[in-house]
């Protein structure tokens, strides 16, 4: 480490001493707005251990990152480091020739990094080659309040509840919606089945559950919850990665359609059963407003103990936190759970509907990527960064404690993390119930922009659905996807 430490100083003083010098020695770019601060104090840290200067820059929240690192790619100075999110936006930038083949690096201690990150969670169009370091690994699936399970079961219940649900089938889910729904109108000692045990009801209203009004906190306005990530699920059933996404097939992607079908169903299900701010809500044009079901108003429905369960990510852990300190602290996730049939599944690895139905996608979101238009000498700095942030003591604090990170290489056996939604993900990460995120894979705009707004425009603004709208759906999905590829 020492010698590592005084080569990047030896470096830094050279660069320093240019008649060039631009006032900074490497140009990290950072999509994750929501970390800016820490992470500019994380450079700041690195600098101040090892003498290179860093400069930072970070997108606004909710910033369209690609079009402001398009402008810093055109700028004069562009940045060393940078962000791609997956395989879709990967491809522009290698066809672009910007991004550096991490593979190639051959000796030194970023090459043991390179060639230590999991194939899983590789940035990759081939199996062969590696264009990004993982930022972390992110997770999601229904958030749930301890404390509003045991407001419905029992305190003494609430670990047996959390373990049932996990490994529930969709029907036993399906039924646990519906009998959650009943007890809002009317509390009662009603039963309801889970894993083949029954668990009955507390029958008055109190704790948790005296705002109560509905079973699913849902974001109508925020296309990409149901668009990307709902539909992440289904995709699931089919491929196996976002590479097995992004080689798919015309054939393969035919054979999507009934886990597309199952989506249908299950976010019909899902949408049936809505909270609202003063009551509880229904499809329509109110439930795709912004101006009503946004993410922060969705947030405030959920941490205002509205309803039940809120299909999110570890990544919203900060915002309910500001909404509600306590209730960020007893959260859990559940599986998104959909109507599979064995028959649907045909990634061809041995993947059953039990597992998919008691798993979580864990994947990365984001990959640090090296310029390659950068000098030789640049490279080298970077590659000494990114060993420093994913090896050293001090950079790792700085991602698990100040970003509020599940570190990519973290041991599931070791690891804690602050906060209780990362926690939750550590635990599927131990016992193997984890899914990929093979829409990262599919056609840029596909799952988000083309699906997610078709579901907005001509579904979640009415109800009922019909068997038709699921057979619609799923045509549109298929359709869209192959003449976008």
């Amino acid at each position: 480490m020492k010698k590592f430490l005084l080569l990047c100083a030896v470096t830094a003083f050279c660069l320093a001493c240019r008649p060039s010098d631009k006032g900074y020695d490497i140009y990290v770019y950072n999509s994750k707005g929501e970390n800016a601060q820490q992470f500019d104090a994380m450079c700041r840290a690195y600098t101040a251990e090892t003498g290179v200067r860093v400069k930072a820059f970070s997108i606004g929240s909710g910033q369209d990152h690609m079009e402001t690192l398009r402008a810093e790619m055109n700028s004069r100075n562009r940045p060393v480091i940078f962000s791609i999110q997956g395989i879709k936006e990967l491809i522009e930038w290698k066809e672009g020739g910007f991004v550096q083949d991490l593979s190639v690096v051959s000796a030194g201690p970023f090459a043991d990094l390179a060639a230590a990150i999991p194939p899983s969670l590789a940035l990759t169009t081939d199996g062969k080659t590696s264009y990004g370091v993982p930022y972390n690994v992110e997770g999601y699936g229904y958030i749930a309040d301890r404390d509003m399970l045991a407001a419905l079961f029992g305190a003494e219940n609430v670990e047996k509840i959390i373990a049932a649900v996990k490994s529930a089938s969709y029907a036993e889910w399906e039924a646990l919606v519906k009998a959650i729904d009943g007890w809002i109108k009317r509390p009662s000692a009603a039963r309801v089945t889970l894993s083949g045990s029954a668990y009955t009801f507390l029958p008055v209203r109190e704790g948790a559950a005296v705002n109560l009004n509905g079973v699913f906190a849902v974001m109508g306005a925020e296309k990409w919850t149901y668009g990307d990530h709902f539909i992440n699920i289904a995709l699931n059933a089919v491929f196996s990665s976002s590479n097995d996404a992004f080689t798919a097939s015309e054939e393969k992607i035919r054979a999507a359609h009934p886990a597309f079908v199952d989506y249908a169903r299950a976010l019909d299900l899902k949408t049936s059963y809505l909270a609202g701010k003063n009551g509880p809500a229904s499809r329509g044009q109110d439930f795709v407003s912004s101006s009503n079901f946004g993410y922060d108003q969705t947030v405030q429905i959920f941490t205002g103990g509205k309803a039940v369960f809120f299909k999110q990510g570890n990544w919203a852990y900060g915002n309910i936190a500001a909404e509600n300190r306590a209730m960020a602290d007893r959260l859990v996730f559940f599986p998104v759970k959909m109507p599979f049939a064995a028959a649907d599944i045909v990634r061809g690895d041995g993947m059953t509907v039990e597992k998919l139905n008691s798993s979580i996608p864990v994947f990365v979101p984001n990959y640090y990527a090296v310029n390659a238009l950068s000098t030789e000498e640049e490279k080298q700095l970077a590659y000494d960064f990114l060993v420093w942030l994913h090896t050293s003591a001090a950079g790792q604090k700085y991602v698990v404690e100040e970003f509020a990170f599940i570190p990519y290489n973290a041991d599931p056996a070791l690891t804690v993390v602050p906060n209780s939604l990362g926690n939750s993900i550590i635990g599927y990460l131990k016992d193997g119930l984890i899914l990929a995120a093979p829409y990262h894979g599919a056609p840029a705009s596909w799952s988000g922009d083309v699906v997610g707004l078709k579901l907005m425009e001509s579904y979640l603004v009415k109800s009922p659905w019909t068997e038709d709208d699921y057979q619609a759906i799923a045509d549109y999905a298929v359709t869209e996807w192959i003449k976008l590829r």
